[in-house]
């Protein structure tokens, strides 16, 4: 699986630590001209870059249509995210629809790879945005945050106890349920509980789509993908991008190997400060244990 480590404007070096996928930020592309420079240059770096394009919808910084077009074509990127709204379902539905309707055929197709968000506020409308964006043959990429995932199903994983998640495969349920406060628990276990519940591997496999996990609540959730799916499921899931191991930096944590963090310890990347020595030798040290989480075997 490919991380994408999200940095700060003035900090990009800890991205270049997993893989050459790169997720980047077009608010911060539109205000600041170092950080745009720098992604648009990133081939200069290594030749094999894929740079992804947020439209900024989740930190409530969206980009209009013709902006995120704009500074694809100008950057150069290779896959931008559709429209979404926060939770809701229908809505994201309309705009990811109306997004490709208007400019698909004309900007979009043989230049860029497409990513639409899953959403919904309950169940039933999050499954009509999966159906809606596998069945659509514009649609590359499943964005499947962890956030979007607990409205919907945190009723349905407040009823499995630790046998039940040891079914999904979970082998240190135990361990994390004790060890984790309960909402850290479910926004780490949501995605894995929706990826096996509903069968979705399979489904982005036969339609010819890939899953991108949308950040880390508790980035010990890599840990788990490899006890939960074989080798040939995990084919599907191209890639996840994560602020974390900053975030964790920021906030004098370092993440705990056997179980990540109890709770998520900064909520938002403060993304236009400079990290200080320090912090970079946390961030460091964040990422060494995530890498050891991404190789983990079935045992």
């Amino acid at each position: 699986m490919k991380v994408a480590i999200i940095t700060p404007v003035y900090n990009p070096e800890p991205s270049h630590e997993f893989s050459h996928l790169y997720m980047i930020l077009a608010q911060l592309c539109k205000r600041d001209p170092q950080y745009k420079n720098y992604w648009t240059n990133i081939k200069n770096i290594h030749k094999d870059a894929y740079v992804l394009l947020d439209n900024g919808c989740n930190e409530n910084e969206p980009v209009t249509d013709l902006e995120i077009l704009g500074l694809a074509a100008d950057m150069g990127v290779q896959e931008i995210v559709a429209p979404d709204e926060y939770l809701k379902g229908p809505e994201t539905v309309a705009k990811t629809m109306k997004f490709l309707d208007n400019y698909y055929n004309k900007y979009i197709k043989n230049n860029f790879k497409v990513m639409a968000v899953l959403q919904g506020t309950n169940r039933g409308n999050f499954l009509l945005s999966y159906r809606a964006f596998i069945n659509d043959p514009r649609i590359d990429i499943l964005g499947v945050g962890y956030r979007n995932l607990y409205e919907p199903f945190v009723s349905d994983m407040k009823s499995m106890n630790y046998k039940a998640w040891e079914t999904f495969g979970i082998k240190d349920a135990v361990n994390l349920i004790c060890q984790l406060d309960e909402k850290t628990f479910h926004y780490t276990m949501s995605r894995l509980y929706f990826l096996k519940k509903y069968n979705v591997l399979q489904d982005v496999v036969t339609l010819g789509k890939q899953i991108h996990l949308l950040g880390l609540y508790n980035p010990y959730e890599l840990s788990l993908y490899k006890q939960v799916f074989t080798e040939e499921e995990l084919k599907s899931i191209r890639g996840c991008d994560s602020a974390a191991p900053i975030q964790a930096a920021q906030a004098g944590v370092v993440f705990n190997k056997d179980y990540g963090v109890k709770t998520k310890p900064k909520a938002i990347l403060d993304g236009e400060k400079r990290l200080t020595e320090s912090e970079k030798e946390l961030v460091k040290q964040n990422i060494e244990i995530m890498k050891e989480w991404v190789k983990m075997k079935n045992s």
